[in-house]
């Protein structure tokens, strides 16, 4: 008793090709996309039978190509094989499955878009191979006795104006590698850059810039240390303030953050931060806290901020006056000669400085902390800085590595594991 074949089989290139090959009288290729072997077999089908034996019916649309579901060679090659022989390639949106008829073998098999896998090997099933060709099957490709009024999918013909626009859309984005898109996919799937700022919260370090025509008018000599280009807002003092019965201060917002990071945060020199994906809500979830944290303290710290831009603000206007009062700047005699009343000079004077310091509501809306991620740049798989440099940061972390084995297949050069 003759065994019997599998019906349940693995489909590559070489065997669709091998079955369009072997057909003598009909061929209906159904697919996303095409590679120029596929393409060249097709070709070879218009030779020798009938151009009404041999339907090909694709999703013209090139992020088939960006998805690797065919390429435009493939595209631009059996197009011009179809306007040799005087046939129609045609367009159905959409598709992702396959069908190839040669003759009387019928084949369903599952395109592999090339961006997510590096493709399958024996022994992983992906089609289902028929030794006849069920009627509803042929009924909805055609193929029955009224082909014309029978047929349901790949009703719309493709001109040659539509594979140009294809080509033009690809040369303006093109596809990226397959094997490093993978790698970008696989890094994205288990790491993400991170950009991780807390701004506005040390109010000790803020600085208030002097009018340059104001400068070195100071004759209080602590004023004079103190104003070059700025002055310090609030001086050394720290702010602090009680939160239920915490104390909050930038000092203990500046720990937080550095705990943050500590816990979750890689950093890879000259690149920026990582955070694992498994970590990520962890990570929202620490940096949320620390908003409500920055939030209180900025309800907290604003009468005793206040109260500090007060004093220094009229430190600076009593440390200028005598200056201003001798040698008024410009802007202050346009409109009350070389010698403006006092009371005007110091007027102008405070007015201006106390524009420069602002007050504790400008302040404390500067306050915040941002979490943003950014997906890995493709380019930085194939640079060998960023690749030590990941290396090193991450030891024992073979991120890479499962998706380098799968993009060996396309390209051997570019295949680097974390681990070399």
């Amino acid at each position: 008793m003759n065994a019997q074949p599998p019906t349940v089989i693995y489909a590559d290139e070489p065997r669709l090709v091998a079955l369009i090959a072997a057909a003598r009288r009909r061929v209906l290729y159904l697919a996303p996309g095409l590679t120029l072997p596929i393409a060249a077999a097709i070709e070879g089908a218009f030779g020798r039978l009938c151009a009404r034996a041999v339907s090909v019916i694709l999703d013209v649309d090139p992020e088939i190509c960006r998805l690797g579901y065919g390429t435009i060679e493939g595209l631009v090659a059996v197009q011009k094989a179809a306007k040799r022989a005087e046939a129609l390639i045609c367009h159905q949106k959409g598709v992702r499955i396959g069908l190839l008829i040669s003759d009387d073998t019928t084949l369903i098999f599952s395109p592999t878009p090339l961006l997510v896998e590096g493709g399958k090997t024996e022994g992983q099933p992906n089609a289902i191979q028929l030794t006849g060709l069920p009627p509803e099957v042929a009924h909805d490709m055609g193929l029955g006795s009224d082909p014309d009024s029978e047929r349901k999918i790949g009703l719309d013909p493709v001109v040659p104006a539509r594979i140009e626009a294809v080509q033009a859309n690809l040369q303006a984005n093109p596809a990226v590698k397959f094997d490093l898109a993978r790698k970008v996919r696989v890094f994205n799937s288990r790491f993400q850059f991170v950009e991780f700022e807390m701004t506005g919260c040390f109010i000790s370090k803020k600085k208030v810039p002097i009018p340059s025509e104001l400068m070195g008018l100071a004759r209080d000599a602590d004023t004079q240390r103190k104003l070059h280009a700025s002055f310090d807002l609030i001086g050394k003092t720290s702010i602090s303030a009680m939160v239920g019965e915490k104390t909050m201060s930038e000092e203990s917002l500046r720990r937080t953050k550095a705990n943050i990071i500590k816990r979750f945060l890689t950093n890879l020199t000259g690149y920026g931060s990582v955070v694992l994906r498994a970590n990520k809500e962890k990570l929202e979830a620490a940096v949320a806290e620390l908003k409500t944290e920055i939030t209180a303290f900025q309800a907290a710290a604003k009468a005793g901020l206040q109260k500090h831009i007060d004093t220094n603000r009229d430190a600076v206007v009593a440390a200028l006056l005598p200056g201003v009062r001798e040698n008024p700047p410009d802007h202050f005699t346009k409109l009350h000669g070389a010698k403006p009343p006092e009371g005007v000079l110091k007027k102008m004077l405070a007015d201006e400085i106390a524009a420069a310091f602002g007050n504790a509501d400008a302040v404390i809306q500067g306050m915040k902390a941002s979490l943003v991620f950014k997906d890995v740049a493709y380019e930085s798989l194939v640079d060998p800085k960023f690749l030590e440099i990941a290396r090193r940061a991450m030891p024992g972390v073979d991120c890479l590595h499962d998706e380098y084995d799968a993009a060996k297949e396309t390209d051997k050069d570019a295949t680097v594991s974390l681990r070399q």
